[in-house]
């Protein structure tokens, strides 16, 4: 079989779709993966064919569109902005798929493009899989609520999810259809969601049911809820991750540091953050390894209590480390807890205030908005992470996790049922 990966958004959205590229290559199938100019080193770094898609995320993320308009006060604002992110170089973008897909059995997409890939796979006559981090469709478990610091019930989550679908489909539909047209295709007739959900094909959850205890009864085998992937070891360096001796040696030298990180998420006053993760550090006594991604975070801090790297390899290093402190993408939320230590969530947006309800449900650690980091807040929250409650929870939770191999298998596994059953249909 022939699968064409289409993985927009940053590295957290490009590994999990290289990991499972990796094992169904492994099984003899042909693969290729189109990623985001800025996320073709680290794609091909993993020996997968890779294609550049769209543009690049770095510069999408650095845009007004992103860092000012996706974080207004106004809901309104917001919408136009997240519409306007969605449907931005749509028409490259499903060209670039078309012409990757000629004579493939499969598309596998995530999230970050989806309308895309539907799109495409409808041309093209086969199925689109789509490959999801984190819960985006209709539940009663989570909700973007969560944004407000808000619980609510079952009822009033889906009912939200409802609205976010409907308002998004409404506020996008004229460009969308315009988009459905460049490729011959009629206007949309529903949301993206429920057109999705009408093909029957399974919408693989690339994440761990222990988070969302829930959603496996919820939503059944339509969405299965496989566990978090990551990479295979020998891919590593390949891809740039630092897991040196010399990091090893002064990880171990001390105390375990905790890990800080905030991936692809450029922060408005980077150096103000910087000051009060050091005056975290001096007053709870802490050593950090500062993973400076691509912002090139504290890159200049001289320090022989604190390391800082590119880009580290979270499976080798995080379980020597005493906490983590990130942005809550579904990347460093897997990682974290694999590792069996406690986390700090700090969000910006998007998905991450989710993660950072689901952990401090599971009480592996505590989460606060980006906007509201201070270092008395940011104090109050590593010290509770660092509790011994918090430690123990987090290594049960680690022990009750899927692990990465078994939940990429399964996840190949429902890509090859899908891609054999619509080949012998085709063969009727």
């Amino acid at each position: 079989m022939r699968y064409v990966f289409a993985a927009g958004g940053s590295r957290g959205d490009v590994q999990p779709a290289a990991a499972l590229a990796t094992e169904l290559r492994v099984r003899g199938h042909e693969v290729t993966l189109l990623v985001p100019p800025d996320s073709v080193p680290f794609a091909s770094g993993t020996g997968i064919p890779t294609l550049s898609y769209g543009e690049s995320t770095r510069a999408a993320l650095d845009s007004p569109l992103v860092r000012e308009r996706m974080r207004s006060r106004d809901p309104l604002t917001r919408v136009r902005a997240a519409t306007e992110l969605t449907i931005r170089g749509g028409s490259v973008m499903q060209r670039q798929l078309l012409d990757a897909t000629q004579n493939a059995d499969a598309i596998i997409a995530g999230s970050a493009g989806q309308e895309r890939a539907h799109n495409v796979s409808r041309v093209r006559g086969i199925p689109h899989i789509p490959l999801h981090l984190c819960p985006i469709r209709r539940n009663g478990s989570t909700t973007l609520l969560a944004h407000a610091g808000i619980d609510v019930g079952p009822r009033t989550a889906r009912m939200s999810w409802r609205l976010v679908e409907q308002v998004l489909w409404r506020a996008g539909r004229r460009a969308e259809d315009a988009l459905c047209a460049d490729l011959g295709l009629d206007p949309i007739p529903a949301t993206f969601a429920a057109q999705i959900a009408a093909t029957g094909v399974p919408e693989i959850q690339a994440y761990d049911p222990v988070l969302f205890p829930t959603l496996t009864s919820e939503w059944g085998p339509a969405r299965p809820l496989v566990g978090f992937f990551t990479l295979p070891h020998d891919q590593r360096s390949g891809v740039g991750d630092d897991a040196g001796s010399d990091l090893i040696e002064w990880i171990d030298r001390g105390t375990p540091p905790v890990y800080v990180g905030f991936g692809s998420m450029m922060v408005t006053d980077p150096d103000h953050l910087a000051t009060t993760v050091l005056a975290v550090a001096a007053e709870l006594d802490l050593r950090l390894l500062i993973a400076g991604g691509w912002s090139d975070f504290m890159s200049g801090v001289s320090d022989d209590r604190i390391r800082v790297v590119g880009h580290v390899d979270h499976d080798a290093i995080l379980p020597r480390c005493a906490a983590a402190m990130h942005h809550g993408g579904a990347g460093s939320v897997a990682a974290g807890l694999r590792a069996g230590i406690p986390t700090v969530v700090t969000w910006v947006g998007a998905d991450q205030p989710i993660w950072g309800r689901a952990v401090m449900a599971s009480h592996v650690g505590t989460s606060l908005p980006m906007s509201r980091v201070n270092t008395t807040r940011l104090v109050t929250a590593v010290r509770s992470a660092l509790s011994p409650s918090v430690r123990e929870a987090a290594t049960t939770l680690r022990d009750n996790m899927i692990p990465p191999s078994l939940a990429v298998s399964h996840a190949a596994d429902i890509a090859e049922r899908v891609a054999d059953r619509h080949s012998r249909q085709d063969a009727i």
